[in-house]
């Protein structure tokens, strides 16, 4: 779930707003393989921005060519205002945190973390406090006389953030930063790596294919599909309102109903499906010809099981409990509908499931709220 904060701007949505990292048709070939195509993106200072997609969507390829290790084979790329595209990685105001950690070996975590500070002169007084804060913060103030071969996957991918962290660059970029991490730590991590971003207003920049990662804690998220940019917005925006089928499958799980329009009017649509054995009422909808066949979604938590009938028929329908998937602080329904659809339905586990009204075999009604509903484009 996306870490709910106050923003009290959100530059994306100011006309008047310039983007502090701006990529304009960047394309990247390799032996003739179009691994990013044409993707125009505006990032604002002080964003964090993640692109999220699974493996060989491109996103990887994109962060290394604003970093400088990749060239686009066409496109422009601007850090605030200037022209980068052809500048080498180390004429950037640009840190990257490394996927392989690239820690030194014959040099401890300490001076692992203070080499790029030594390299910019800062006082010893200054570079012994930020060492020691940001040690702090990735929880390896115990080994810093360690060396990198002495260490976890996990304790140098620590080092290797805190490396990055400590120079306190304008733009972070950070490939898959928290994959080693495990799970109680990787959460802490999330959560101070906001903090810190807010704190310091340092941009990042996160690669990741990670969905709950991405959503806890990007301002806005850019859903990558075969080197495109399938859809860019908040991590509400993108759960509730997907653009297309693909973005609604990638994150989170979501129940499709196949049907038909036979009404269509500026604030609804009417769907018939044999599907979902109902007549489908979406409010608030994108526009679709009568006679259209499209795909309604609806998120698993926002559905409702009940054992009697609800007052209304449109939205609502029946089936038996086949299988229930308990996962401590919710559960998850799977109930099978006449036509054979298994629809998924998550409910808070309010009481203990020896005590619940609904089990395995059971017959029960699902219903959910109009405004709830989606219709998909493929």
């Amino acid at each position: 779930m996306q870490r709910l904060k106050r923003r009290d701007l959100q530059p994306w949505q100011d006309p008047k707003a310039k983007p502090y990292i701006h990529l304009e048709g960047v394309s990247k070939e390799f032996g003739g393989h179009v691994v990013v195509d044409d993707v125009t993106l505006s990032i604002y200072q002080g964003e964090f921005f993640a692109l999220l997609g699974p493996s060989g969507c491109g996103k990887t390829t994109l962060l290394r060519m604003l970093a400088g290790f990749e060239a686009p084979s066409q496109g422009k790329i601007y850090i605030d205002g200037v022209d980068v595209t052809r500048r080498p990685a180390y004429d950037r105001p640009v840190n990257m945190m490394f996927q392989s950690y690239a820690l030194f070996p014959h040099m401890t975590v300490e001076k692992n973390v203070a080499f790029g500070l030594k390299q910019e002169g800062i006082s010893a007084a200054e570079m012994k406090e930020r060492i020691r804060d940001v040690l702090h913060l990735v929880q390896m103030e115990k080994f810093r006389a360690r060396y990198p071969h002495q260490l976890s996957g996990g304790q140098r991918q620590r080092v290797a953030l805190a490396r990055s962290l400590v120079k306190r660059p304008k733009l972070l970029l950070l490939d898959e930063p928290l994959a080693a991490l495990d799970k109680r730590l990787r959460e802490q991590t999330q959560f101070e790596l906001v903090n810190i971003q807010e704190e310091v207003g340092v941009t990042f920049i996160m690669v990741t294919h990670d969905q709950e990662e991405a959503m806890t804690m990007a301002s806005r998220l850019g859903i990558m599909d075969h080197g495109r940019l399938s859809q860019i917005g908040t991590p509400n925006e993108i759960y509730e309102y997907p653009h297309s089928e693909y973005v609604a499958d990638f994150i989170g799980s979501i129940n499709k109903f196949e049907g038909r329009v036979i009404e269509e009017d500026s604030d609804h649509l009417l769907v018939e499906s044999e599907e979902a054995g109902c007549e489908l009422y979406v409010s608030h909808s994108t526009n679709a010809p009568i006679g259209a066949q499209v795909k309604v979604a609806i998120r698993p938590e926002k559905v409702m099981i009940a054992t009697s009938p609800p007052e209304h028929q449109r939205n609502a329908t029946k089936g038996i409990v086949k299988d229930i998937g308990y996962l401590g602080d919710v559960s998850i329904y799977h109930v099978e509908l006449s036509s054979g659809k298994i629809v998924l339905a998550t409910q808070p586990n309010l009481v203990r499931l020896a005590e619940r009204a609904v089990t395995w075999e059971d017959e029960v009604y699902l219903f959910w709220r109009a405004e709830n509903s989606i219709v998909l484009s493929s």
